[in-house]
């Protein structure tokens, strides 16, 4: 593929990025350095009010600007001035509090644009989307919006991002004014209207080169292995319970728990409280998971939904097979039961992760058989893929080199 002129300049945006570890914050700085290596000028644009830099490496040559300031926007001030704006009708309300929490982003953004005029914008997750979208639609500016997750839950949960209804609304139409919307699946797509259906993009993320440093352990430790952010919607509280089910039975083996978050606390009582701890560690951050993986012999993931699942693709990569509810969006779609892992039902009489597990721990024959097609599961998720089609993308929306 033939390089782009050198200098078309990309602003890659996301609302949340100091010292943050998560998976689209890699993926954010990992874009950005891929781009950069394709000869583009790359600016990462974000809105912290803390001053770390980047939990995860950024090339030198990118610009990194955090567009938080103490300021306020005319809209806020005048907002703010108000004694009360509890007795004005609800959407006023709404308009309020959406101005008070976005407006200076927003016109931190518009100013950037219309200041330095990229050739392209992309922006990460909801919290980044709609300000984005709104600000490319006034300056003329291009704006790639991409989803790491299930539409749904991005787009119509009042408990994720904004829980204001205006927010909620314009999430959906700002897509308006995309130049492209991004979804990791295929079947994602299915969700948004007739009339974006046009714009829409399958890339799925991809596991990073790094774990083919790692060789899967001929001979595996009686270690159930999870990984990511310890919050609601990765279901660990269920996993510490399920477990407390069938420790007892299986007295040598164990749960390694790796992440941090806002259950972090929660967990760690749970275990304590159920008299786990011997069995159950929570083991916080790890540089690299890799060599977790390539010696564990059972992962489990027992997430209420996932945009992609990117740790279950690095450990079936590394041939270990999933432990996973069969109703979750975003990785039933490359894990499958009985070819490389054990879907279980979260709505049935008996405690169906319990069961999962103690079918795989029970079982050397069925988990050697589920982790070598683990491999082949995962092989479409390259970073040659990824580039591949981004740069696809980018070449339609902005032209290539003559």
């Amino acid at each position: 593929m033939r390089k782009f002129e050198t200098g078309r300049h990309i602003v890659i945006v996301i609302r949340f990025l100091a010292g943050r570890s998560g998976g689209a914050e890699r993926i954010y700085c990992e874009l950005a350095n891929m781009l950069s290596d394709e000869g583009f000028r790359v600016t990462c644009l974000h809105f912290d009010e803390k001053p770390e830099r980047p939990f995860y490496p950024v090339n030198p040559k990118v610009e990194v600007i955090n567009l938080c300031g103490k300021t306020k926007t005319k809209a806020q001030r005048r907002v703010q001035a108000l004694p009360s704006f509890n007795f004005v009708p609800e959407s006023w309300r709404n308009r309020a509090n959406w101005i008070v929490k976005h407006d200076f982003f927003l016109e931190q953004l518009e100013n950037y644009f219309r200041y330095n005029r990229p050739d392209l914008a992309i922006s990460l997750l909801p919290s980044a989307n709609t300000v984005t979208l709104v600000a490319g639609e006034k300056t003329n500016t291009k704006v790639v919006a991409t989803n790491h997750n299930v539409p749904k839950e991005d787009y119509e949960s009042p408990a994720r991002w904004d829980p204001n209804p205006l927010d909620r609304d314009m999430r959906l139409k700002a897509l308006d004014n995309a130049a492209a919307i991004h979804v990791l699946f295929d079947d994602f797509r299915n969700w948004f209207p007739p009339h974006l259906q046009d714009k829409i993009v399958t890339i799925p993320n991809y596991i990073s080169p790094e774990f083919s440093s790692h060789t899967p352990a001929p001979t595996r430790e009686k270690i159930i292995v999870a990984a990511g952010r310890l919050a609601a919607v990765k279901n660990y509280l269920q996993l510490v319970r399920s477990w407390r089910e069938v420790a007892a039975d299986f007295p040598d083996w164990k749960v390694h728990l790796f992440g941090t978050g806002p259950q972090g606390h929660d967990l760690r009582n749970e275990v304590e409280a159920l008299g786990i701890s011997e069995s159950f560690k929570l083991l916080g951050h790890h540089s690299d998971l890799g060599e977790v993986y390539a010696k564990s012999s059972i992962f489990c993931h027992p997430a209420h939904h996932e945009g992609f699942g990117l740790a279950p693709a690095e450990a079936l990569y590394l041939k270990t097979p999933v432990v996973f509810y069969d109703d979750c969006p975003g990785l039933s779609n490359f894990v499958k039961d009985g070819y490389n892992g054990v879907a279980v039902r979260k709505r049935s009489g008996t405690d169906g992760l319990a069961e999962g597990l103690r079918l795989l721990m029970a079982n050397d024959e069925l988990r050697q058989a589920l982790a070598e097609n683990g491999p082949q599961s995962v092989a479409d998720f390259t970073v040659d893929n990824y580039r591949h089609r981004w740069m696809s993308l980018i070449g339609k929306l902005i032209g290539k080199a003559a």
